[in-house]
């Protein structure tokens, strides 16, 4: 890794700060000392030395911060006096970042002739575990379905009705659970996937949709149409769930109506289907009796014999939890269903990640920002067992910054950017050293003739469709022959 021009990364960070991003850093340093999960920033910016690096975190100890000294190749510096963490500094060469807090990363730069493109990506959370922990994830949700069959059997009269009861848990309340809570955690993943910071609107917020919000309603209406496929709301129902809040804005009297008019008798048709007469209420904090039975089902959890029985025969309960339960000891911590834990839970590492481009990204999944030339990816990462999605997201963003100098002398301007500028590049980086030296006779021609007209016949002689072809990007193309024509 390389740390030279410490100072001078050190100097520019600082007056980036006191700068355009000193009072969004300062708003976050206040928020960071009363925070009380653990939460790490980092800022990054392409340096002439390689990817400069800011890492900050309100929480560390002696040992991490002596394997983060000998990353950074500096001693921390502190933050409010000690009392809100460290923060380091450093520049380090492409494929040296150094891992923080376990997170995985990656930058590279591709120079072109016009310009360069970049490429950055981040990860952070537990590393290759995401089937395994996926995976009991859904053993526990499974096993808390098979808790509340049983519990609602058991509050069930008839023996026929119970058997009714039994084959539909079997055969569809169970499958169709877990079907719909995979469907579900894999649109968390593509809407996160897509943005990270994706959010859906309180209740408050007014105004139509974005796009981002519209890339969401595309990605959760198939969940509407697997419940009327599997028979658990009528056609007109879903139409009406779907068109209200379409423009994105569900008011307090659209909420109360659907609640009222929707959910409610779904509900009540669903249970009255083994319980007839039976009237569960209004769905909300209110109801006393739905309130009543949740408390009686975790009660039914933690002292009947069957759920005992559900709990080993699951896969979700390790083996040594098993033999304290075979032993009559029921001291033992349950995992939460699906991920959801019971009573709390780890508390997530709120990470942030500020990425200084200067022009916006072409392909990010991060908020960009055009005031401040940033691109920004700020997240929850919860532990494998309790995550909300399938996997950690991964952070990434490809933008271009042209050569301003070598576009004026050939194009009279800056005309080459962003995945036009990135496709050159790459175009570029396919030449053999041949191609490569003639590229650059047309360059130093056309740089002298103040135009484009001298690259024209070096990408004529590569246009075709054979192998041995290499067309010139659509937007370099037209741009030498539009400038050309002229």
């Amino acid at each position: 890794m390389s740390h030279r021009h410490q100072a001078s990364f050190v100097s520019r960070i600082r007056n980036l700060h006191v700068g355009r991003i000193g009072v969004a850093s300062a708003l976050a340093g206040s928020l960071l000392l009363g925070c009380s999960n653990q939460q790490v920033k980092v800022e990054m910016v392409a340096g002439e030395a390689g990817p400069e690096r800011i890492f900050e975190t309100n929480r560390t100890n002696r040992d991490e911060i002596g394997r983060l000294s000998e990353a950074y190749e500096t001693a921390p510096m502190e933050r409010a006096g000690g009392r809100d963490g460290v923060r380091f500094e450093g520049v380090f060469a492409e494929r040296d970042l150094p891992s923080e807090i376990g997170n995985r990363n990656g930058w590279s730069t591709l120079p072109g002739s016009f310009g360069t493109a970049y490429y950055y990506i981040e990860q952070f959370g537990a590393a290759r575990d995401d089937w395994t922990a996926f995976r009991d994830r859904m053993n526990a949700g499974e096993l808390w379905i098979r808790f509340a069959i049983s519990f609602f059997e058991s509050r069930i009269d008839g023996e026929a009705e119970q058997v009714e009861w039994r084959r539909f848990a079997e055969e569809e309340l169970l499958p169709d659970a877990m079907s719909a809570f995979l469907r579900f955690n894999a649109g968390g993943y593509v809407q996160q996937g897509q943005r990270i910071d994706t959010r859906f609107r309180p209740p408050q917020e007014r105004g139509p949709r974005t796009d981002d919000e519209w890339f969401q309603v595309q990605v959760f209406a198939p969940l509407v149409g697997f419940a009327v496929e599997r028979g658990w709301v009528e056609p007109w129902e879903a139409q009406l769930t779907l068109l209200s809040g379409i423009d994105g804005w569900v008011s307090a009297g659209e909420r109360a109506w659907t609640r009222k008019e929707l959910a409610d008798p779904i509900v009540k048709r669903s249970v009255g289907r083994f319980v007839p007469g039976a009237d569960p209420g209004e769905i909300g904090p209110a109801n006393q009796k739905l309130i009543l039975t949740g408390l009686a089902f975790l009660w039914w959890v933690n002292t009947s014999k069957d759920a005992v029985t559900l709990m080993l025969e699951s896969p979700a309960i390790p083996e040594a939890d098993k033999a304290r339960l075979r032993k009559g000891d029921r001291s033992i911590d349950l995992p939460g269903p699906f991920g959801i834990p019971i009573g709390g839970g780890a508390r997530p590492l709120e990470s942030e990640v500020v990425l200084r481009t200067d022009v916006e990204p072409f392909l990010t999944n991060g908020t960009w920002d055009e005031s401040l030339g940033t691109v920004s990816f700020t997240t929850r990462i919860y532990p494998p067992s309790q995550r909300r999605r399938m996997a950690p997201p991964v952070f990434h963003a490809n933008w271009a910054v042209p050569d301003a100098s070598a576009q004026n002398a050939i194009f009279g301007g800056v005309e080459l950017v962003g995945q036009s500028l990135a496709e050159s590049a790459f175009w570029e980086r396919m030449f053999d050293d041949d191609r490569r030296a003639r590229w650059a006779e047309a360059l130093e021609a056309a740089k002298v003739a103040g135009s484009p007209e001298p690259l024209r016949a070096f990408i004529d002689a590569l246009d075709g469709e054979d192998a041995e072809s290499l067309p010139a990007p659509e937007g370099l193309r037209d741009l030498v022959f539009r400038a050309s024509d002229a």
